[in-house]
């Protein structure tokens, strides 16, 4: 008989990161990690305090890999900020599990409520970075595009991940860029 994989805290996290990817955060119990493993609970007991635990590495896991997702949307064509925009509506698309994660749970709205900072911290690091424009007007506006560029983005990709408006991602991205040309607009910046 071969010996037993050992069940660290890794290889527990991808069990549950990948759960609430194909199923959602609600499949998320010790019971069904254990069962997906092919064990019993206690090592997920052991490696993890508690499932509260396990839910805040499965969150922070899911904000990485969304950030990661939405910067993989290039095109040449449009300005930085608008293809990290764009590449939000497709992983509102893609990944409808993980978006609903982030964004649509009372799980969700609890973690940012403890850690304030996690997700737009990174996400307006992430869209400083990408538009050379963004530096030449002050930080305070630059931070108020930034809201309105995320309520509108948020907004549509909820509206395509959830299929409450039939909207395909060429018309969202033309609502977006329209949005993101007005904003510059108002700033100077074209």
């Amino acid at each position: 008989m071969p010996p037993r994989a050992e069940m660290t805290k890794e290889v527990i996290l991808d069990a549950a990161f990948q759960m609430v990817r194909e199923q959602g955060l609600d499949v998320l119990t010790a019971r069904n990690i254990a069962q997906r493993l092919k064990c019993s609970t206690q090592p997920i007991y052991s490696a993890y305090g508690s499932m509260e635990q396990l839910k805040d590495d499965v969150y922070s896991r899911t904000v990485h890999f969304a950030i990661d997702s939405m910067q993989q949307y290039r095109n040449e064509s449009n300005a930085s900020a608008m293809n990290l925009a764009i590449g939000c509506l497709m992983f509102a698309r893609d990944e409808k599990q993980l978006f609903r994660t982030l964004l649509l749970s009372d799980y969700g709205t609890d973690y940012l409520k403890r850690n304030p900072d996690v997700m737009n911290e990174q996400m307006y690091a992430a869209f400083m970075q990408i538009d050379d424009g963004l530096a030449s007007i002050p930080e305070r506006n630059v931070q108020k595009m930034f809201l309105k560029l995320t309520a509108y983005w948020i907004g549509i990709g909820t509206m395509i991940n959830t299929g409450t408006l039939a909207l395909d991602i060429d018309e969202a991205t033309e609502m977006l860029e329209e949005m993101f040309q007005a904003l510059k607009e108002k700033e100077g910046l074209i």
